[in-house]
């Protein structure tokens, strides 16, 4: 975590090294990203030459950083760039004060087992934050964002804005830069308002599926006719299935991640 820093280089350097491959062409990254060499880059790095507080605000979107992140950053950055011992004091107490305040933030984290309806309308608004949540269950030291990134195709802003949600909201539990998942239950009851927009992003998500299918996964569907009774009848099968595949997945490793869709219903228009 970056309040833990108290130079910018430090962070750096650190952020760096927890990037795949122990950081190897990070740097080089982050200096196209800057549009500078990586001679610059290396620079900066050494103490050699300082980012502008441009180049701050940049690198700050680069690597994911949030709001009260990105301004502790800036600050760092404007300490070591302060040509006054005053500047600096004030800067170092703008640092200080911004430590304390992700300190309060911390100590707020609710790790209720239900979702607000506020929470819940972010949570279901991206069927991505079910899927990283239970991605972080799938090794017994957690993920990392690294990870999270490469199995996902998503952006560092990106991941970094959904794990920090999913750890607020108790549903994911981060621990030294590795995330687990949490013992919170996101079910939906058939009366939210969110429950639409749900099925919509997973059905979507097998739509896209489809395409590229392989001989391991099942995909089914068939119209038919048939009498009132043998729907009802074949509804309550359904249900001891979903019932016995629940029991089935909840006692099973966590190694991989998927979805089911099970459809059934009467076609009228």
């Amino acid at each position: 975590m970056i309040f833990e820093y108290a130079d910018y280089r430090s962070f750096l350097r650190s952020y760096i090294l927890q990037r795949p491959r122990k950081g190897f062409g990070e740097s080089k990254k982050m200096a196209t990203h800057l549009s500078v060499s990586s001679t610059f880059f290396s620079q900066v790095l050494s103490g050699l030459k300082q980012l502008s507080v441009e180049q701050a605000n940049s690198l700050a979107e680069y690597m994911g950083l949030d709001n009260l992140e990105s301004e502790y950053f800036f600050y760092l950055v404007s300490l070591e760039r302060a040509g006054t011992l005053k500047l600096k004091d004030f800067f170092e107490r703008k640092i200080a004060a911004l430590r304390a305040q992700s300190l309060e933030i911390q100590n707020r984290i609710s790790f209720a087992k239900s979702l607000s309806e506020e929470e819940k309308s972010i949570f279901y608004s991206n069927p991505l934050f079910a899927a990283l949540s239970l991605y972080t269950s799938t090794k017994k030291s957690g993920v990392t964002l690294e990870e999270i990134e490469e199995r996902f195709g998503i952006s560092r802003k990106k991941s970094s804005e959904i794990m920090r949600f999913l750890t607020q909201t108790g549903l994911c539990i981060e621990k030294a830069g590795f995330y687990s998942m949490g013992t919170q239950s996101t079910h939906i009851g058939q009366d939210s308002p969110h429950l639409i927009k749900h099925y919509t992003n997973w059905r979507l998500r097998a739509i896209q599926a489809a395409e590229s299918l392989d001989n391991n996964e099942l995909m089914y569907s068939v119209q038919v006719s048939l009498s009132q009774n043998d729907f009802a009848l074949l509804r309550e099968e359904m249900v001891q299935f979903i019932q016995r595949f629940l029991d089935r997945v909840y006692k099973s490793p966590a190694e991989e991640i998927a979805n089911l869709n099970l459809d059934w219903f009467h076609i009228r228009k």
